[in-house]
């Protein structure tokens, strides 16, 4: 019994810990994507997680299917983006990591935190390994109550298939092809508008 209780609470530990590294805020880094002088414009924000890029090589072609519609776009990390508080932006495209069934806490705040984003033209991405039902809905919920005008909600997995027809291909590639469609047909919709 009581190596039981122990291991239990050494697995309690190690996942607090990496929970605790994992939700950290990351360095701020800005990529700017596109000509300065273009009429549409796109805040892609995320934070970048701890052990895998899937959500800066998602945001960064999904920033790239905007630039082939004739879009510029800001990629920047949750500390950058707090930093563009005067910045108005056609779109605002918020990706969250999935950890604990949930989306990241850095992003989560940032939406919370940010000024206005009534009836502005919002995307939400929700990254995950698999299981990602839950950190969608949250994310989708937290952008309602700022009152958002939600396009579209997509997710992405590292290790469960993004294609139910490209099981053998990458999920990562999948993924990365797969975020840039999706900003090419986001950049048609809102042009349709």
């Amino acid at each position: 019994m009581k190596s039981a209780l122990f291991t239990l609470g050494s697995i309690a530990i190690l996942w607090i810990i990496l929970t605790l590294l994992a939700e950290r805020k990351g360095a701020a880094n800005t990529i700017f994507i596109g000509e300065l002088n273009s009429v549409n414009r796109a805040l892609i924000v995320y934070n970048p997680d701890l052990f895998y890029n899937l959500d800066k090589q998602v945001c960064t072609s999904f920033a790239n299917g905007l630039l082939a519609e004739g879009w510029s776009a800001k990629l920047a990390t949750i500390t950058a983006a707090e930093e563009m508080t005067k910045d108005t932006f056609d779109l605002y495209v918020f990706c969250a990591n999935t950890y604990n069934w949930a989306p990241d806490w850095p992003t989560s705040r940032f939406i919370e935190r940010h000024g206005n984003l009534e009836n502005k033209n919002v995307l939400a991405i929700t990254l995950g390994s698999g299981s990602t039902n839950r950190s969608q809905r949250l994310l989708e919920q937290k952008l309602r109550e700022k009152k958002a005008n939600i396009l579209d909600s997509q997710v992405f997995w590292l290790m469960r298939p993004n294609e139910d027809a490209s099981t053998e291909r990458s999920n990562v590639k999948v993924a990365v092809e797969n975020a840039y469609g999706l900003g090419r047909k986001t950049a048609r919709q809102l042009a349709h508008e």
